[in-house]
């Protein structure tokens, strides 16, 4: 990359242009989306028997569909992930984690999206109170780890953060 500069700013996203050399020799301007890193969170707990995750129904207007997701949420300016990944369950759901664990780290669209992904895990969670955050899920559910994959293979789970957290958490079952 030879130079890169702003056509766009605000602060939650920024579009950028950016002067680009491939190993070929080919040389063009393309463009690039940054935005604040983020931090997700796969809380679970076993009830009865069987292993449960948090999850939050809500309507994605970008792709206009519901979907499930986990909690998640934009890192704040010096704020640590795993602060975030705490905060962000309790604001979206009303449980509380006390401590989490990383997961993994990713980026959702390497070829277009500035942006990391922080994924957390935490098992157990106490509940706390309606969410303090408003409007971000219809419902806030405890839903089987078991149905997951029927859930992503019927477009239920479609996001990236979530994708990757619980097929993380599933695999590590195996």
């Amino acid at each position: 990359m030879h130079a890169e500069w702003p056509v766009y700013e605000n602060p939650w996203v920024d579009v950028l242009m950016a002067d680009v050399e491939l190993g070929d020799g080919t040389r063009f301007d393309h463009h690039i989306v940054r935005t604040r890193n983020a931090a997700s969170c796969v809380v679970t707990r076993v009830r009865d028997g069987r292993e449960e995750v948090l999850l939050l129904w809500r309507h994605r207007f970008a792709i206009d569909k519901w979907v499930w997701e986990i909690p998640s949420g934009l890192i704040e300016e010096g704020e640590d992930p795993a602060e975030t990944a705490r905060r962000e369950v309790e604001e979206e759901t009303g449980w509380r984690v006390a401590e989490v664990t990383p997961l993994l780290a990713f980026h959702p669209v390497g070829g277009m999206l500035r942006a990391e992904y922080r994924l957390f895990r935490a098992r157990d969670a106490e509940y706390v109170g309606e969410p303090t955050e408003q409007n971000e899920a219809e419902k806030v559910a405890w839903v089987p780890l078991s149905e997951v994959p029927g859930l992503i293979d019927s477009g239920q789970i479609a996001t990236a953060a979530s994708l990757v957290g619980l097929l993380r958490v599933l695999a590590e079952q195996k």
